[in-house]
């Protein structure tokens, strides 16, 4: 199975797309970080929730995508052109899909982009949480019972 977007290009600017999509759902702030070649690498933005404003980073990753869709080898400009544009092809489909998924009242916002929320120290939640394998307060299992779904 191909990836999704693996031949997508930048005839129409997915920043823009996410912007407009971010602040039509009251998105404050918008900032993008860039690594050290110039592109894009995350995205950041406030939104206000129960007269509050919190941060989001959403990255890209793109050296995952670069990966998956090329392997180990040295990349051409083009491959590493080709894997930034996937990458961000693929991000803002999810956020358009998830703000159909908030527009319809099937979730709430917060519900579905929690793991990119930023606590106090500037990480995201899933960062805080991923080395303590997503384990709260004490870091202990409330019980020795496996929760199966």
């Amino acid at each position: 199975m191909a990836l999704k977007n693996y031949r997508a290009r930048l005839t129409t600017d997915p920043f823009t797309i996410i912007q407009k999509n971010l602040v039509a759902h009251k998105a404050k702030q918008l900032m993008f970080d860039y690594a050290d070649d110039g592109r894009i690498k995350a995205l950041t933005f406030t939104l206000q929730i129960n007269n509050r404003h919190y941060g989001f980073r959403l990255p890209a990753r793109v050296e995952n995508v670069e990966q998956l869709l090329y392997g180990t080898k040295e990349l051409t400009d083009a491959q590493k052109q080709q894997a930034y544009v996937t990458a961000w092809a693929n991000i803002r489909d999810w956020i358009t899909a998830q703000m159909a998924l908030i527009d319809t009242g099937m979730v709430k916002f917060e519900e579905v982009f929690l793991p990119y929320m930023l606590d106090r120290s500037g990480k995201t939640y899933f960062e805080t949480l991923e080395p303590k394998h997503f384990l709260l307060d004490t870091g202990k299992p409330e019980t020795d019972e496996v929760i199966r779904l």
